[in-house]
């Protein structure tokens, strides 16, 4: 007598639906710090932003004055010289980024999963992700570096440190940077969150154990009812306040030799480097045209039939986005480059 056993007679499906997991989301960070400037519609791609410098400074050093009082005594009777202003103009062209994806008639009629659905929840979650890295890329260019235990990427041999700190913060005072005091919500509700004066550090996780080691280095738990300026900050050192994100730029392979140190090299040879954006107020902004700010989203569904689909066999999801990003004063920033511990046992 034959008995029948689970794949005999062969089953028609032989499975069965289980839950739709979690997947990786990017995480932006940097964006909280930036000043938000919206310009006009209609008036051109290109905006051109203008800044008074200074008495005593010049264009290329707009942050170090030259100045006396007795430069400024008036003699009696004596008319004293009439001066000019000098300023400082900065020009930036906005673009359009965005993303497109697509799926079939039968997809959406015959799929068990809801693809459109999950096309339009990953252009959120991608552009997102481009609109941090054009950020990036923009605090990327900041001249005022530092490289620790070293005075090159190539030379950088030490992860972040106290003196490093202490000489980014040196820094920013000599150059007369503001405390930020409010930064932008992180969370899907538009306004700011309202801090006690301090700058914003913004790395990679990997710095978070070379972080907690610094002498002085106070957690988020420490804060009392001091409120913390994004989800993905871990404390402060002084007036610097960390934030990390598995996001921001790590670089393989460019520092100093590892020999005879605990510094994290990708092939064991020269130490990884991990760049570390030390921000004060007004130090960079982005632009975006007043109304074309947000990302805008279409599904345009294969219901919809014109000559180019006249059978209706093709449906789209996409999102695009108008931005760009500068820096508005570079001794109000600082780009740091740090080694990480490699943790070993």
């Amino acid at each position: 007598m034959t008995t029948a056993t689970l794949n005999s007679p062969a089953q028609r499906i032989g499975k069965q639906l289980g839950r739709i997991l979690k997947h990786a989301i990017l995480t932006q960070t940097l964006e909280i710090s930036g000043e938000a400037h919206t310009a006009a519609a209609k008036r051109g791609a290109t905006v051109s932003f203008r800044q008074v410098v200074p008495y005593g400074a010049t264009a290329a050093a707009p942050n170090t004055f030259s100045n006396t009082a007795a430069a400024h005594l008036i003699q009696e009777g004596v008319t004293p010289p009439a001066d000019s202003l000098v300023v400082l103009d900065t020009e930036v062209t906005v673009n359009k980024f965005g993303a497109l994806y697509g799926y079939t008639d039968q997809t959406e009629a015959l799929g068990e999963d809801d693809i459109p659905m999950w096309m339009e929840e990953q252009l959120g979650e991608r552009l997102g992700d481009v609109r941090e890295k054009i950020y990036i890329g923009a605090v990327q260019g900041c001249t005022n570096r530092f490289y620790s235990g070293g005075t090159t990427r190539l030379t950088t041999d030490e992860p972040v440190t106290l003196n490093l700190v202490n000489r980014i913060t040196r820094s920013l005072a000599a150059a007369h940077a503001k405390f930020v005091r409010n930064a932008v919500s992180s969370s899907v509700n538009f306004g700011s969150v309202a801090l006690q004066k301090t700058y914003l550090a913004f790395g990679n996780t990997n710095l978070q154990q070379d972080v907690e080691a610094i002498p002085g280095y106070k957690t988020v738990s420490d804060y009392g009812k001091m409120q913390t300026a994004h989800e993905m900050e871990i404390g402060c050192v002084g007036s610097v306040r960390f934030i990390l994100s598995p996001d921001m730029p790590l670089i393989a392979d460019v520092g100093a030799a590892i020999a005879g140190t605990n510094n994290y090299s990708t092939t064991g040879t020269s130490a990884d480097i991990a760049q570390l954006f030390v921000i004060a107020k007004d130090a960079w902004g982005h632009v975006a045209f007043r109304g074309l700010d947000a990302i805008k989203f279409n599904n345009i569904s294969p219901n919809k039939v014109d000559k180019s689909d006249p059978t209706g066999e093709r449906g789209y999801c996409s999102g695009t986005f108008y931005d760009c990003a500068f820096i508005a004063n570079h001794g109000w920033m600082a780009v740091a480059e740090v080694t990480y511990s490699s943790l070993t046992n």
